[in-house]
Parts: C-alpha cells; sequence; structure tokens
C-alpha cells in the first residue's frame, strides 16, 4: 500500500529539499510514497512549496502552515516527515505525536538528550513508529564494513583510528565562517555542533557496523570563540558573534567487542586542507587483516552523504550501488514495513547518550563509562 506523506519543512531550499525529498518523487520510491501535504512556517512558502512539487508530482499537493497541529490533523495522512531547524525540533514534533502519526525526524531529533528521550517517551506510549534521519547506516562502505568483520574475514577486530575533516568554507558552519541563516550553530546549547550533527551522523553507522562503546575519553576544543558571518554567497557581512561549539573533536573509547577506538573530528580547515592528505581516513584492523577507507572528496569526511572508497587488505572494494542516494534506502528500508533495517528513536537515544559522554568527559577530565 503506497504511504501517503506529509512533509514538515520542504521549502524551495536546504537540506530536505536536496537530499530528503527528492528520491521520493522519483521511481522505485514514488511508487511507495505519495506526497500528499507540506507544512512551512509561513502562508505564502506554504503555497509555494505545495504549487512547486504538485508540478514535480503531477497530483495535488495540499499547503499547511505555522502550527503543526493542521498537517498533523490531516485523515488523508499515514505519515509525516520533519526536517525543520533542530530548536525546532521538539515543538514541530509532538503534535504529530498525539495525533497518533507515525513520523520521521531529521538528526539530531532534538537539541538535547533530555528533548530526544522525550520526543522518544512519548511515541512510544502512542506505540507509534518511528524513524531518525541519520542517513550513515545506509552507506554501501557501513555496511560493507558491517558484513566483513561479521564474515570474519579479518578476524577479530582489535583497534579502529577515524580521522575526518569538516571543511569551512565551502560548508559555512562551526566556525570560522558561519552563514547568517546558521547562526544557531554556533551556540552549544542549541544542539547544532559538530559533534551534535556530523559526530553524530558517523557514529550511527560506527557503532552500526563495529558495536557500541563501552567507555570514552575526550577532549573538545573551541578554537574560535567568535564566528564570522557570511551571506548566501559566502561574502563577509561585517558581523562577528560568538562561538562556543567546539570545532576539534577527539576521544578514544573501548567498544563492546574488546576493541580500541580513536575519533578525531577536525573542523575550521578550508577545503584546501585536502593538500595534506584525505580529508577522511578511517582504518579497521583485525587479527589477520584490515580495513581502510578514504575519500578524496572535500567534504567525503562526511560519508552520510558521500560514498568513500573502501579497501581490504589493500584491495579497492567495489561497492554495489542501485542509484539510490543514503535517505532514498532510508525511504526504502521504511516502507519494507517491520522488516526494514533504519534507526528508529530509540536508536536516537542511545546514541545522544554516547554525544552526551563525549561532552561530561571533555568537560570533567575524566573517563565515561557507558
Amino acid at each position: 500500500m503506497t504511504i501517503r506523506l506529509g512533509f514538515v519543512g520542504l521549502s524551495s531550499q536546504g537540506w530536505a529539499s536536496q537530499m530528503l525529498a527528492p528520491s521520493l518523487l522519483q521511481a522505485p520510491l514514488n511508487s511507495a510514497y505519495t506526497l500528499a501535504a507540506v507544512s512551512t512556517s509561513n502562508a505564502n512558502s506554504a503555497a509555494a512549496s505545495a504549487e512547486e512539487y504538485s508540478e514535480l508530482t503531477r497530483h495535488s499537493v495540499k499547503p499547511y502552515h505555522g502550527s503543526t497541529a493542521g498537517i498533523a490533523a490531516d485523515p488523508e495522512l499515514d505519515f509525516i516527515a520533519v526536517a525543520v531547524k533542530t530548536p525546532e525540533h521538539k515543538t514541530a514534533v509532538l503534535p504529530i505525536i498525539e495525533a497518533g502519526k507515525n513520523f520521521f525526524i531529521e538528526w539530531p531529533a532534538g537539541k538535547s538528550l533530555q528533548e530526544t528521550t522525550e520526543i522518544a517517551d512519548a511515541a512510544r506510549k502512542k506505540g507509534l513508529k518511528t524513524m531518525v534521519g541519520t542517513q550513515c547506516r545506509q552507506s554501501r562502505a557501513i555496511q560493507k564494513i558491517k558484513s566483513i568483520v561479521e564474515s570474519g574475514d579479518i578476524g577479530r577486530v582489535l583497534s579502529t583510528t577515524f580521522v575526518g575533516r569538516a571543511p569551512n568554507p565551502p560548508l559555512h558552519v562551526w566556525g570560522p565562517k558561519i552563514s547568517e541563516r546558521g547562526t544557531f550553530t554556533a551556540d552549544a546549547e542549541q544542539g547544532t555542533t559538530l559533534l551534535d550533527v556530523i559526530g553524530g551522523h558517523f557514529l550511527e553507522g560506527f557503532t552500526h557496523a563495529l558495536g557500541p562503546f563501552t567507555s570514552v575519553s575526550a577532549t573538545l576544543a573551541v578554537q574560535y570563540p567568535t564566528a564570522e558571518l557570511v551571506d548566501a554567497a559566502g561574502n563577509p557581512t561585517g558581523k562577528i558573534i560568538p562561538q562556543t561549539g567546539a570545532n576539534q573533536i577527539a576521544f578514544t573509547g573501548t567498544l563492546a567487542n574488546g576493541a580500541v577506538a580513536s575519533v578525531h573530528w577536525r573542523g575550521g580547515v578550508s577545503a584546501d586542507g585536502g593538500k595534506a592528505g584525505s580529508p577522511l581516513l578511517w582504518v579497521i584492523d583485525g587479527e589477520i587483516g584490515s580495513i581502510r577507507i578514504e575519500s578524496d572528496e572535500p567534504a567525503g569526511a562526511y560519508i552520510h552523504i558521500y560514498e568513500p572508497d573502501l579497501y581490504l587488505n589493500g584491495e579497492k572494494v567495489e561497492l554495489p550501488q542501485e542509484g539510490l542516494t543514503n535517505p532514498g534506502r532510508a525511504w526504502a528500508e521504511f516502507a519494507k514495513g517491520d522488516t526494514g533495517n533504519f534507526p528508529t528513536l530509540e536508536d536516537a537515544v542511545k546514541l545522544k547518550q554516547l554525544l552526551e559522554a563525549i561532552k561530561t568527559s571533555s568537560r570533567d577530565g575524566k573517563r565515561v563509562d557507558l
């Protein structure tokens, strides 16, 4: 049966329109989902979005605006996707839960562990089916790593080391330059720091492939206590804002399988920083073999978006592709029903607990056990 979908936050630009929605409108997913309604912050943007997607889908898409209670009450919708700014997640999703609608929510699914837990608890009490948009689990590289590890081809995993760069520019977030539209990313209390967003996307895939952490010891550094605001074209506006989110994230830890892990996200460098080496280098060593994952894409460390190269014992492994993006693969898994493999709010809470342990360890200077 086709899933009749309502989409909150699907405007003409941004993550939802660029990454989340396109695969829903194309084969094969357009036979599993029907975009039936959109909801944005105001009447004008809702009307524009509804008109645009009515033309793209060749059927009528209803507009809603303001509170999500409107779209949530639509009896012709089976499922609602929420992709708004992180500080607005809780306010946007609670009316949908109250209406008893199954839903998707983009990561980080709330600006704090407390908010994510509250959302998850409310959904559980209603018996709702949820999906969280971390995307990394659907990476072909992550799936292959998991398969290799479980097959025993490299033996018992002993250690793993990940180093990734978060370039700035061209992505104007997490300092030293920040887009005017993304000023909230500079405030650690808004839950959209480098660790919260990119770290969370990656670590959901990491732990899916290699298993959970049992302890972490972390260092977080704010090397840019202020950030320069730039316009949509990247031009300086002359404005400076405070920044409290760390742009250097380094932590070690142990995994449940006994392996030792080291993870370092390096922010603040420009895309040209790749001249010093690959933007992504991830090595997994087993007793009898190793896996190496790397990418030369400027933002290639974002493996929830870009597919890296994978090598097994020095030999490149060709990863199967079916033409879907990671978000598209997630939608396809959800459409399978109970047999689908996708992250839920329960997974999101566990992931937020890991991120909170990393922050606590850095703040207190101690190892944190999970």
